[in-house]
Order: C-alpha cells, then sequence, then structure tokens
C-alpha cells in the first residue's frame, strides 16, 4: 500500500543523498482523496508519522499492531471475494477449532498477473512500472520463484535483479521501495528470532 501511494505520488521518502540522520523519512506530496478508503486511510496514518523513517513506521505495525494488520488482510480478502478473485470458505480444524480459508474464485486475474510475471522475467519482454514494483516486492519476501514457473532459478533472481536496479521508476518510488523493503527485512528477521528463542526455549 505504501508503493501504491508512491506510484500516485501521495508520499515520498528523503532520499539517500539527505545524509544517514535524515534519510528515508516519511514526506507527504498530496493528501487528495486516493478514492479507495483502505489507500485513503494508510495515507492520513502516514501523514501523522510524517518525518518519521518510513521503515520504523512499518516495523512498528508490523510487530506492535498485529491487530491491526490482520483486520487489514481480512477487509482485502473480503474485497477480494466481492469481487469473485476469492471464495470464503468457513470450516473447522480437528472438527471443532473455526478456520476461513479463501480459495480462489475467478482465476483470470491471477493468471493474469502470472503471465505478466512469466512474459517479464522468462521471456524478456518489457514489463510496465506496475509489474516492476511487483517483481520487487516478491524478491525480498522471496515469493518471486513460487510464482514464476522456471528450471533455471539463478537466471530468475538475475533478471529480476537487473530489472529492480535498473533506472525504471521515478526516485520516490524507488525510494519508497527500498524503504519497505528494508522494513519487509527486518520483520522478517525478527520472526526468525522469535521463532529460534520459541524453539530453544529462550
Amino acid at each position: 500500500m505504501v508503493v501504491e501511494l508512491a506510484l500516485m505520488e501521495r508520499i515520498g521518502v528523503t532520499p539517500h543523498e539527505a545524509g544517514w540522520n535524515k534519510r528515508g523519512r516519511i514526506t507527504i506530496t498530496d493528501l487528495t482523496p486516493t478514492d479507495d478508503v483502505e489507500l485513503d486511510e494508510a495515507l492520513r496514518k502516514l501523514a501523522e508519522s510524517e518525518g518519521k523513517k518510513l521503515s520504523d513506521v512499518l516495523s512498528e505495525f508490523a510487530s506492535k499492531k498485529v491487530r491491526l494488520s490482520y483486520k487489514l488482510r481480512e477487509r482485502l480478502l473480503e474485497r477480494l471475494a466481492k469481487a469473485g478473485v476469492l471464495k470464503r470458505q468457513e470450516g473447522t480444524v480437528l472438527g471443532f477449532i473455526p478456520r476461513t480459508t479463501w480459495p480462489a474464485g475467478d482465476v483470470r486475474a491471477e493468471d493474469d498477473v502470472r503471465e505478466r510475471l512469466q512474459s517479464t522475467l522468462v521471456s524478456g519482454f518489457t514489463p510496465t512500472e506496475r509489474t516492476l514494483v511487483l517483481i520487487a516486492l516478491l524478491q525480498v519476501t522471496g515469493l518471486l520463484p513460487k510464482v514464476v514457473t522456471t528450471d533455471d532459478k539463478h537466471a530468475l533472481k538475475s533478471r529480476a535483479k537487473q530489472l529492480t536496479d535498473g533506472d525504471w521508476a521515478a526516485k520516490a518510488v524507488k525510494d519508497a521501495i527500498d524503504e519497505v523493503t528494508a522494513a519487509t527485512v527486518a520483520a522478517v528477521a525478527a520472526a526468525s528470532a522469535a521463532s529460534a528463542a520459541a524453539a530453544s526455549g529462550g
């Protein structure tokens, strides 16, 4: 959502050239409503944190506000279900623990995204800016090999790095993605450390 707002030129982050103690901080460039209730709420919350480091704000949201993050996820899943992309299914685990799953409904939207990723990363087609943003986010979360079909994983990673390292987007968008990437890496590392500590009894 942060990257989406950057693409829409609603937010930015201070560049690395600003110095180590000033770079990566949230800047608000336009508070005009986006006509999307979730993006507008995200913009409002980021505006309240203007001047703070984006990576810090995102890490805090992920670690201390899990319930808020979960509610957002549920609302977005419900939106996809209303659009027919997913289906909401209620069930139980072990016969008594309530569980909600979201299997695919109309797969055309997913197929379109996969086709764009496949044509860009395997067939060598020129991607759109939005596709490149998606590649960058999939790359940092380690999900890229799971959504693109190829026998040469090394070539896949090299192609993704080549594309996302290039001059393909406005500076503000690239800076926002860098900060989202930093926050994602930090969150994954924290989660891994917590799991290791729990496993060892520490």
